[in-house]
């Protein structure tokens, strides 16, 4: 009896050896899974995903484009260690990494693509943004998986990202014609190289864009993290926007009326006092000088996002709609009297130079990218985004 208590003895003594052993090799791994989740380990301060790869550091411009697509699980490093910042990227990796930010949709598309096998890692991501046409392919049966991804590609690819995401990429200009290398863009990539530029998501080197240069790990990744720090440009038609308001005031008389006719607030008790207000701007507007007008729209549009644009779009209809009604006697000229108008001059106004206006306003609005999301809702009906 006494033997068997002394083995049993023994074997429980090895046991806790072991375990202790163990114990005293965990905590590594715990940290490193701790770094890679973004989580806190026993109060102690968090550490950064970056922080686990020995070639990226805090001086690096790409340093917190790792740290957020390692968190967002978009990409990882190439092994625990090394994140391989300066390694070219392949179409296929890019297109798994904008798939991934997406949040990994499923989607039933017949890909014609000969070199992307069922079984690769990225089948799922071609085939998703083939079917958004994101990508194209290099050729009708060809998609490049294993290419490196040049520079005008990548954007490309990203620009149309980020309009099936929602994001404003109507911001184009001549920025771009700036850089030496302007000239040896591919035309299918213009416009979404200007969109880049505009937004300083890409940056040039030396003043070139190298459109034709392959793209580094580093460099993709922090094209998305770009985008993803323009998110309040994105369209997000969710929740009551009657008081938005998108221009402080101004001492530009002409701003101060677009903003007038911009906050009008619809669906309410005083919705149709203020909409003879917004009106009464609006014909304002139409007898000041042309020239300055366009100039204070263009400015008043380019401080908005998608969403305001938009809206903006439908509170100048719906002020064109109740001027028309008062030029032409269909509305009571009374209303003016109650919206505090009573000094304002109909017969001042020119109908031709109102219509003048609206013809102006429409192209700004069409070259601003507008989508008339708003286009068939009333002053009746509540106001809340669809």
């Amino acid at each position: 009896m006494k033997r068997t208590i002394r083995v049993f003895s023994l074997l429980l003594a090895a046991v806790m050896l072991l375990s202790a052993q163990a114990l005293a090799t965990e905590p590594a791994q715990a940290v490193t899974d701790v770094e890679h989740s973004g989580q806190y380990l026993c109060g102690l301060p968090r550490v950064e995903p970056a922080q686990a790869f020995t070639d990226v550091t805090k001086q690096d411009y790409f340093y917190d484009a790792v740290n957020w697509t390692v968190e967002k699980e978009i990409t990882s490093g190439v092994s625990r260690d090394v994140f391989a910042p300066n390694q070219d990227c392949t179409r296929a990796d890019f297109v798994t990494f904008l798939w991934r930010a997406a949040g990994k949709p499923v989607v039933n598309y017949a890909m014609s693509f000969s070199d992307v096998k069922e079984s690769s890692y990225y089948a799922e991501a071609v085939r998703w943004a083939a079917s958004l046409g994101i990508v194209t392919g290099l050729s009708k049966n060809t998609f490049g998986a294993a290419n490196a991804v040049t520079r005008e590609q990548a954007v490309t690819m990203l620009w149309c990202f980020a309009k099936q995401q929602g994001f404003d990429t109507t911001q184009g200009g001549l920025a771009i014609r700036e850089y030496n290398d302007y000239d040896s863009l591919s035309e299918y990539a213009r416009e979404a190289m200007a969109w880049a530029v505009n937004t300083e998501i890409l940056k040039g080197s030396n003043n070139r864009l190298l459109p034709d240069a392959a793209c580094t790990r580093a460099q993709l990744v922090t094209l998305l993290y770009r985008l993803e720090s323009q998110a309040t440009d994105m369209v997000n038609y969710s929740g009551d926007v009657t008081d938005w308001m998108y221009a402080p005031e101004s001492k530009d008389t002409a701003v101060n009326l677009l903003v007038s006719i911009d906050t009008v607030a619809h669906g309410s008790a005083g919705g149709s006092l203020q909409q003879a207000n917004a009106a009464v701007s609006l014909m304002k507007l139409a007898m000041n000088e042309s020239g300055k007008v366009e100039e204070a729209a263009k400015t008043y549009l380019a401080g908005m996002n998608a969403t305001q644009k938009d809206f903006f779009s439908f509170q100048w209809q719906q002020a064109l709609r109740q001027a028309n009604a008062l030029l032409d006697g269909s509305e009571d000229p009374a209303i003016l009297d109650d919206a505090g108008d009573a000094g304002f001059d109909l017969k001042a106004v020119s109908s031709a130079k109102v219509d003048a206006l609206d013809k102006t306003v429409t192209e700004l609005l069409r070259d601003a990218g507008v989508t008339d999301e708003w286009k068939n809702h009333t002053d009746l009906e509540p106001f809340n985004a669809a």
